[in-house]
């Protein structure tokens, strides 16, 4: 079981099933939902196995609810793709409040959970793919520290066309390993 990480202006929570609905409705949201890889509208029962699969054992996603300072949700965010051998994640974040976008808590958000990844997880590298269009996550990702890799060349298709996804990451440590 997770424990609560406490932020300066949000908090990071276990998912638990009450919180199914409000993610649902997020996950639904024009102006959410076309930022996401699995561009198709969800319902319940979508919700409830994602659930499901998140609170396996041997999942490879930790997922937490963002709450404010008075324990509401404005979000969901986690670690999916989790490799514990090569100790590399990717990074998943929705801020689901769209009124509370541009206030510095997404970045709080991606700050935690760096934070937790490379020190309570012990991963090395984090990863995320960002859509060509979506120049607000390029500019946080980027203010964050984490590199420009890769374009992966019209590998998207949405809205009638293709488009590139970005590929960024961050080190734990920013120093180079050398090969021998």
């Amino acid at each position: 079981m997770k424990n609560t990480i406490i932020g300066h202006k949000v908090n990071l929570r276990q998912v638990t099933k009450n919180d199914l609905q409000i993610i649902r409705d997020w996950r639904n949201t024009k102006g959410i939902y076309e930022f996401n890889t699995q561009f198709t509208l969800l319902n319940m029962v979508h919700q409830k196995n994602w659930f499901k699969q998140i609170n396996e054992k041997h999942s490879n996603r930790i997922m937490f609810i963002a709450t404010n300072k008075k324990n509401q949700p404005i979000g969901v965010c986690g670690l999916v793709h989790v490799n514990k051998i090569d100790h590399y994640a990717d990074i998943a974040i929705i801020l689901g409040e769209q009124k509370l976008h541009g206030r510095g808590l997404g970045s709080e958000i991606l700050q935690l959970l760096v934070e937790y990844g490379f020190s309570t997880l012990g991963l090395r590298r984090i990863g995320a793919e960002i859509f060509e269009y979506n120049q607000i996550s390029v500019k946080l990702f980027e203010k964050l520290g984490f590199v420009h890799e890769a374009i992966l060349r019209e590998s998207l298709w949405r809205n009638g066309q293709w488009w590139d996804v970005h590929i960024f990451s961050l080190l734990s440590d920013i120093k180079k390993k050398t090969r021998g």
